[in-house]
């Protein structure tokens, strides 16, 4: 059955890239239906076959005329973001494996000067392989890989970087979110992680959130007015002085371990919803605020209902 798909897509692909207008939205259209094959393939075997279909696919197609112009917005389980001055698209998906654990893919499409042309780089996975995934720099042959739903830029004096908010489904225990850097040699060829990142309490050249598996961990990037610290106490209470600043910024929970005497593991780790840590734009970086009171100014804040905490339970308890 698979042969049989990849061949009738192979031969529809040969007909139609030898037409004058390519119909792009014919082909999102194949790719959303292999992308769904992929998805509820019952081996692994065969959905790493399909996906070497897709990929062969979207190769093909991003490399059409005119591919750069559209707006790839019907295939699920697959993420496109381009950057607000068009300079690239990054194509990020994933394949879920037997152990439970996941690889991404992706193709970064972006415009080379000196060529008068997109050119294309895959995204080859390399999590597994990274002795310090923190401090790593690396390039398309060794991304640290996610799947990214928002993608921010940062002007430095030097160059723009592109910060990208990801998702990772690291294993069975654990789910991961990501705050990665990348940005472009002269020569266009994209670099991933950068020393950007300041008063974050460990060396870090992107930021890497591993959490339970079975809770809801919050990374965004929106306008929010938070209260930042004076470092003063008020004489009469001693209780510190805060000054209320508004600014665009990634906001994100506070992770803690159920109970303290667990320590650190990831499988453990679950988001206080009562409790934020952001980073805000600072003269081309980004600067790390401990603690965040996050409020919306242009919404009302709502009243606050406590909620409680869900905990890991055995299945049938």
């Amino acid at each position: 059955m698979k042969k049989l798909t990849f061949i009738l897509f192979l031969s529809l692909s040969f007909s139609a890239f030898g037409q004058k207008n390519f119909d792009f939205r014919f082909w999102e259209d194949s790719l959303g239906r292999l992308r769904e094959e992929v998805m509820s393939a019952p081996r692994e075997m065969e959905r790493y076959s399909l996906n070497e279909d897709f990929m062969n696919l979207l190769d093909h197609v991003l490399n059409q005329k005119n591919s750069f112009k559209f707006g790839w917005d019907s295939v699920k389980n697959f993420s496109v973001l381009t950057s607000p001055d068009k300079l690239f698209k990054i194509f990020t998906w994933f394949v879920p494996k037997d152990d439970y654990t996941v690889e991404n893919y992706g193709f970064i499409q972006v415009y080379n000067e000196g060529r008068k042309k997109y050119v294309l780089y895959p995204l080859v996975d390399k999590r597994a392989s990274m002795d310090y995934p923190r401090t790593n720099i690396g390039n398309h042959n060794k991304w640290f890989g996610a799947v990214y739903y928002k993608l921010v830029p940062l002007k430095s004096k030097t160059r723009t970087y592109y910060t990208l908010l990801g998702w990772n489904g690291n294993d069975m225990f654990t789910n991961q979110k990501v705050i990665e850097v990348l940005y472009f040699k002269s020569d266009m060829s994209p670099v991933f992680g950068a020393n950007i990142f300041k008063k974050y309490p460990e060396k870090s050249y992107r930021i890497i959130f591993d959490y339970a598996k079975n809770s809801v961990f919050t990374l965004k990037y929106e306008y929010q007015s938070y209260d930042v610290s004076t470092g003063r106490r008020d004489p009469k209470t001693h209780k510190v002085i805060y000054e209320s600043e508004s600014s665009d910024m990634i906001i994100f929970d506070f992770l803690a371990p159920l109970d303290d005497a667990m320590g650190n593991i990831p499988s453990f780790m679950y988001p206080e919803s009562s409790m934020s840590q952001g980073f805000v734009p600072d003269n081309g970086k980004w600067l790390f605020i401990n603690s965040v009171k996050g409020r919306n100014p242009d919404k009302e804040r709502p009243a606050y209902q406590p909620k409680e905490r869900e905990f890991y339970r055995v299945s049938g308890s």
